[in-house]
């Protein structure tokens, strides 16, 4: 026919398919479902124990910040020391001087005491918060193995009544395509077959693209002066168990996992279910399908939420940005002014050369090549005053002689 390659080229399928009582999931199975959902509950569990982590980190921040008040405060104690003789010379603030060093020692004791009780607190609480986590992670596989089990008891009552002998699936359709003008309906519908079956394939879970057809018949059909062609169609097919239902199971029954993306506008650390899972502004992570609680950390500061994990997803928690360098936060007894200028004072004069000297290295001049040696290795290799060693060179007078073998100058 003249417009046959046209008509293949305007066949555009639409159809309504009618797909016989087989069911994926039963309403008896359903209800079982229902069932395992309400006894393994997680939500308020997860919430309130994703609180109590917050809080955690929270108080493990506050400890951190002690601390660093203890190295301020004994900084502050060896500058008042290193001062104590000019002070005692000049007999000046000396009764003030002495009670700053009472008060630094007694303030240092205060806080080692609290830092190390609070920590003990710190360990207890994490222990019983991540205790609690088990719970919900014992309930979470008790209820993953309550799922796996209707899941087989559904796929082996679908796998028996498939494979029946008189198992069968009706498909009723009623659909439409252009077809040319010029065509007959008979013409058209011929055309139209392999589209009509392919798509009544990949609609129902119950068949594929090996699907044996039982039988196809045009009940009805009819086309308009335009080409429009209007049908009905009823198939038989044999149904079978494939991959289609087993994806329908796993996603019903929550039985897979996904790929969730966790964002942040600082290095973050990231925690799911109460379990670190890793540092940085972007990361990716597998999850098993559910409730699972999320946690991202920085500093002083937590973003935490309980997320129903459906599919692959993306959590941003965006922080204020704060200053990697914290200011000493206030505490009781210390005067922060003097410590801020303690930290800040130049080490005790020393008498020290008009050119500053380079650190200890050595220098072979075979290839050019200096290997910087750190500061605790200069101090075990070399004098007060820092020098080089000369590997492989003759000295080319009597005062290159004396650098390089660092022999006394005879008098």
């Amino acid at each position: 026919m003249r417009y046959g390659s046209i008509s293949l080229a305007l066949l555009c399928l639409y159809a309504s398919n009618s797909f016989a009582a087989l069911e994926v999931i039963t309403s008896s199975e359903k209800q079982t479902l229902n069932k395992i959902e309400d006894q393994y509950d997680i939500d308020t569990l997860l919430i309130t124990v994703n609180d109590k982590f917050s809080q955690l980190n929270k108080k493990a921040y506050d400890i951190e910040n002690i601390k660093k008040t203890i190295v301020a405060e004994q900084n502050r104690y060896n500058e008042l020391i290193t001062e104590l003789p000019k002070v005692i010379r000049a007999k000046t603030a000396l009764a003030d001087t002495y009670k700053k060093i009472e008060d630094s020692v007694n303030l240092v004791d205060e806080l080692t005491l609290k830092a190390e009780q609070d920590s003990k607190l710190l360990e207890t609480e994490k222990v019983e918060i991540l205790s609690e986590y088990e719970v919900i992670n014992n309930k979470r596989t008790t209820k993953s193995q309550q799922l796996f089990k209707l899941k087989t008891d559904i796929t082996n009552r679908l796998i028996a009544d498939l494979s029946k002998s008189t198992s069968t699936l009706p498909v009723n359709i009623n659909g439409s395509t252009e077809c040319s003008k010029y065509q007959t309906i008979a013409d058209c519908l011929k055309e139209s077959k392999s589209s009509i079956l392919s798509n009544t394939r990949n609609e129902s879970p119950f068949l594929n693209d090996k699907s044996v057809l039982l039988s196809y018949e045009v009940l009805d059909a009819n086309m308009n002066m335009k080409g429009d062609l209007h049908y009905k169609v009823a198939m038989k097919f044999k149904p079978s168990y494939n991959n289609k239902i087993d994806t329908i199971l796993n996603e019903k029954l929550g039985l897979v996992s996904a790929m969730v993306t966790l964002i942040s506008n600082v290095p973050a650390d990231w925690y799911v279910n109460g379990t670190k899972v890793g540092t940085g502004k972007k990361l990716f992570h597998e999850i098993p399908l559910g409730k699972h609680g999320i946690l991202a950390s920085y500093q002083n500061q937590d973003k935490s939420s309980v997320e129903n994990i459906e599919g692959n997803g993306v959590f941003n928690y965006k922080f204020n940005e704060v200053a990697s360098t914290q200011k000493v936060s206030n505490k009781p007894k210390i005067d922060t002014a003097e410590v801020k200028n303690v930290i800040l004072k130049q080490a005790p004069k020393q008498v020290q050369p008009s050119v500053q000297q380079p650190k200890a290295k050595y220098t072979l001049f075979s290839d050019q090549t200096s290997i910087k040696l750190s500061d605790d290795d200069a101090k075990k290799n070399s004098s007060d005053n820092s020098y080089e060693y000369f590997m492989g060179v003759a000295p080319a007078n009597k005062k290159q002689n004396i650098e390089f073998t660092n022999e006394p100058v005879n008098k």
